[in-house]
């Protein structure tokens, strides 16, 4: 009789604290983010066998209340914030010269600039009239992503 009452009791207090779950949004695909500065995100995408293989770092453009529209992010709290996700133990040695390590590719008001080492590719875009980043992708090159 005890076990039927502290099961009955169980189910009461799950009830009670269980939060339902929305089906409203199962449909699209959720997506992992963290904020790594005040208004700035990283979202890790994972390989089959669960480890990260690119982390992609922008501009949040809604939070404490406000629309921001600016999607520039400093271009040394860009390369601080890479060096904490990615120390360069796990880089491995950068695999093109210093020289190439730091040209940048043009198209239309954009530029990216590349850096490539033995474990990771690190791809950095701007616009061309402004010195900060927009968006930093860092791709893990042994590794497939989903």
């Amino acid at each position: 009789m005890s076990k039927l009452i502290g099961f009955a009791c169980t189910l009461a207090f799950l009830a009670f604290f269980a939060k339902p779950g929305s089906n409203r949004f199962l449909k699209y695909k959720a997506v992992e983010a963290y904020e790594i500065r005040p208004g700035i995100l990283m979202m890790p995408t994972y390989s089959p066998d669960g480890e990260v293989c690119q982390i992609v770092v922008e501009r949040e453009h809604y939070f404490n209340g406000i629309a921001h529209l600016d999607s520039t992010m400093p271009h040394d709290v860009v390369n601080h914030i890479i060096d904490e996700l990615v120390p360069d133990n796990e880089r491995g040695p950068l695999t093109t010269d210093k020289e190439m390590a730091r040209l940048s590719i043009y198209g239309g008001n954009s530029a990216t600039s590349f850096s490539d080492y033995e474990n990771v590719s690190i791809d950095i875009s701007r616009l061309t009239s402004s010195p900060d980043d927009i968006v930093a992708l860092v791709k893990w090159k042994h590794l497939a992503c989903k």
